[in-house]
């Protein structure tokens, strides 16, 4: 049986709606403009409109005529963790970081774990994909140079989003982040207290990424509170070493250790900005004879677990705590999702100095000098 002629129109229109011709707070045709348009009554097409309405799909009034009705998302119960890129030697993301996410799940959501695989373009494509699949979005960026637009556009949109570890540029959204700058000051005010005058800054040369920029300029900012130099001090490492060549990489640190150790005015402690850098400046002070830590102390910011460096007793780390990380995050967005006010802001998750204690004497580093 053939459907009413007002039927088809209604289902036309809805298909119009669904492919995006008329988005939300378009103005439909009026019943007459409908009626001239496809050669039917008034009456035919208006009961088409009544239809759409019905469906709740139009919103009618004497004013505007009918306007395509707000989306109103459905829940899918999934939230979305899209992570700069997943690597299982490194294992990351860290089982902590994703405890505290599943904790705060509840019975309500699943998690969909997303890799950018380091890939800028893949992760707004994964944004925006997502931003339809999932009731929110967790992200672990990849970079600070392009998303940050992308997800102001998801925001504008109310879609609930929060970052974790590092904020792109210009990037409007609840954050939470390590406190790297409590954590480096602690770190430093701790070698310097030792009697170290000739601290070095191992980094990878990352200007876009928040929490490198983050640990770069305190390190010098409290340098320059102790009146210590810096000049000479800063070594950054190129980022594509860490997946290209690895053994390149580490040699590559090991050299300019070798350099500042060895010269005349020798260092005699190294903050490591990452664990990478952290394993390799372990590595490269053990090929050199260097005895850890009483002729060099080394903080590294330890991101990944302990056990992943090289003799992990030996090194000063600074610890990041994931699951707090996690909790906190899942408990922003959640609070997104059920449509609870909140500000952008950043949420600063403490990180744990832990020192090697009762290894060192100040008197072996006036000693080298």
């Amino acid at each position: 049986m053939q459907s009413p002629r007002w039927r088809e129109i209604a289902d036309e229109l809805s298909f119009e709606i669904s492919t995006g011709k008329y988005g939300p707070g378009d103005q439909l045709p009026s019943a007459a403009a409908l009626a001239d348009a496809t050669g039917v009554s008034r009456l035919t097409a208006n009961r088409a409109l009544e239809e759409l309405q019905r469906q709740g799909a139009v919103v009618r009034d004497g004013r505007r005529g009918t306007v395509v009705a707000p989306r109103v998302k459905r829940r899918t119960g999934r939230i979305a963790l899209i992570v700069d890129q997943i690597d299982h030697i490194q294992n990351f993301p860290r089982p902590e970081l994703l405890a505290g996410i599943h904790d705060g799940l509840g019975n309500e959501f699943n998690l969909l774990l997303c890799d950018a695989k380091a890939d800028p373009k893949r992760e707004i494509d994964l944004l925006n994909q997502m931003a339809d699949e999932c009731d929110g979005i967790l992200c672990w960026s990849t970079d600070g140079s392009r998303a940050g637009d992308a997800m102001n556009r998801l925001r504008a949109k109310g879609v609930p989003l929060v970052l974790l570890d590092r904020i792109p540029d210009g990037a409007l959204a609840d954050a939470v982040v390590p406190d790297s700058v409590n954590a480096t000051r602690e770190a430093l005010e701790y070698l310097i207290a030792e009697g170290h005058t000739r601290i070095a800054l191992f980094t990878f040369d990352k200007p876009d990424v928040s929490t490198v920029v983050e640990r770069c300029s305190t390190y010098e900012a409290i340098m320059a509170e102790h009146g210590l130099e810096t000049n000479g001090l800063v070594r950054k490492f190129a980022p594509s070493l860490e997946v290209s060549d690895r053994a390149y990489f580490d040699q590559a640190v090991s050299d300019a250790l070798f350099a500042m150790a060895r010269s005349e005015n020798p260092v005699t402690a190294v903050l490591c900005i990452q664990d990478l850098i952290g394993y390799a400046v372990l590595a490269g002070a053990e090929n050199l004879g260097l005895e850890i830590p009483n002729q060099l102390e080394v903080v590294t910011f330890n991101d990944w677990p302990p056990i992943w460096l090289r003799r992990p007793w030996q090194a000063h780390r600074i610890a990041i705590l994931p699951e707090q990380m996690g909790s906190k995050a899942i408990e922003l967005l959640r609070a997104q999702i059920d449509g609870q006010p909140t500000e952008h802001g950043t949420c600063r998750i403490p990180a744990k100095f832990v020192a090697v204690d009762g290894l060192f004497s100040s008197d072996s580093i006036r000693t080298q000098s």
